[in-house]
């Protein structure tokens, strides 16, 4: 897996969104953030324009990510909102220049097509993490100090209290996935993942709990859990109860998605749509240990 190189003082980044709109306020803290930290910065062009819901229309949010991409200047990319977009115009992007050049791509949610693109087409790291849109509902020290030391290369270990569903083990492998429904609509595209020998991890936040079974066994059925090293979860927000009742508890679904293999799972990790969104850096080699008494995640880059 390629590791694009580790931000350092005075770096220009770019700051873009490539699926919905993000209010401007948003993206003025989060230009404070990037200052603070001593970096530079860029505006990408849908700062500012709104189309429906999306940040300016297809064809802008294309050539601005392909400009950012391309841009020699620029050592990470940060989108600013998650939602819906990416999935309508990734295929029109060409990676080529990145390939050879590549960059941190920074975001979650709607993000995770980029992320799993960028690891399954080129093998190139990037970084699931908190985004401006998350300074709505202020700021989260935690996560954004969390990035800061994923950007610069510092030392990324967390500790997550005991679950009482999880499954104990050791394991080690590379780290991928993100938002399970944006996973399972990436199956059978060229930004589909690639869980096989991998640590798995799962976020989801705003369906129905038949909607989060139906997406696990589509990707049960897809064999994605199949050649799984070890399963990361994280926040399961917002999950709908049906109408009758699903009868079982958002992480009772994950766990009965995977009953039948033996990888360690560790529930409860700080990270998606919640409050607190600790970054992971997507395609790095991690060491999952799950015991009774926590888990602790580890990455190597």
């Amino acid at each position: 897996m390629i590791i694009p190189p580790f931000l350092q003082a005075g770096d220009k980044v770019g700051v873009l969104s490539t699926s919905n709109f993000t209010e401007q306020e948003y993206i003025d803290k989060l230009v404070e953030i990037l200052k603070e930290w001593k970096l530079e910065p860029v505006l990408g062009q849908t700062v500012g324009p709104r189309s429906g819901s999306f940040a300016g229309p297809d064809e802008l949010r294309q050539k601005d990510l392909q400009h950012m991409l391309d841009n020699p200047e620029l050592k990470a990319v940060l989108q600013t909102m998650g939602g819906y977009g990416i999935l309508r115009i990734i295929d029109k992007v060409n990676f080529n220049q990145f390939k050879y050049q590549p960059k941190w791509l920074v975001g979650y949610s709607d993000t995770t097509f980029l992320h799993s693109h960028v690891q399954g087409m080129l093998g190139t790291a990037s970084i699931h993490a908190t985004m401006a849109a998350d300074l709505e509902a202020g700021y989260q020290a935690s996560s954004w100090e969390s990035l800061r030391k994923a950007l610069f290369g510092e030392e990324l270990k967390y500790t997550v209290k005991p679950h009482p569903l999880n499954r104990l083990g050791s394991s080690e492998g590379t780290l991928v996935g993100g938002t399970t429904s944006v996973l399972c609509n990436a199956k059978g595209t060229i930004s589909e993942v690639n869980t096989n020998g991998k640590i798995l991890f799962l976020e989801e936040v705003g369906e129905h709990k038949f909607r989060l079974d139906s997406y696990l066994t589509s990707m049960k059925k897809a064999q994605k859990f199949e050649y799984v090293k070890g399963l990361v979860v994280g926040h399961l927000i917002d999950i709908e109860e049906d109408e009758p009742p699903f009868g079982k508890t958002p992480e009772e679904i994950v766990l009965d998605a995977v009953k039948e293999y033996d990888f360690p799972v560790c529930f409860g990790f700080p990270a998606g749509h919640g409050k607190i969104n600790k970054a992971l850096i997507l395609g790095a080699f991690v060491q999952l240990n799950v015991t009774e008494e926590g888990s602790t995640l580890a990455f190597s880059t």
